[in-house]
């Protein structure tokens, strides 16, 4: 890492939207991404998740593909990038299938993670995610 004199440096911003309907992931995950240094803001519904979205700003979106039913994380996906286009979204599914992969392209979704994750697995590839994209705007 390298430091620019002069150049005021940012935190790194790890503001991060989780959404998953199943009641234990979404009570035990947000624990496990806090103590690695991101502030999380849990949501069980579309509905939840998009007053959020609403509310306030996040870095990342870790959502479940099928939130309230088939596919509806998209739903939350285009939602936060119509407020903030520069937000990752990394989606969570049990079911891994080319045309939700597909059509996770269509939507600007930065990755997928297969259910269940290994939690240090989950934290890196959102860490990694998310600096990829801070380096691609800089």
């Amino acid at each position: 890492m390298s430091v620019e004199i002069g150049k005021p440096t940012l935190p790194v911003l790890k503001r991060l939207l989780f959404v998953d309907d199943e009641r234990g992931i979404r009570e035990t995950l947000p624990v496990i991404l806090r103590r690695c240094g991101f502030t999380v803001t849990a949501a069980a519904s579309v509905p939840e998740a998009l007053e959020e979205i609403r509310k306030q700003q996040f870095d990342i979106l870790l959502c479940d593909l099928n939130v309230d039913g088939e596919r509806t994380g998209f739903e939350i996906v285009r939602a936060i990038r119509a407020i903030d286009p520069e937000c990752v979204a990394v989606m969570l599914t049990a079911y891994p299938d080319m045309e939700s992969a597909i059509e996770g392209i269509h939507h600007g979704v930065d990755d997928y993670i297969i259910k269940p994750a290994n939690s240090d697995e989950l934290v890196a590839s959102l860490s990694n995610t998310l600096a990829k994209r801070k380096a691609k705007n800089e």
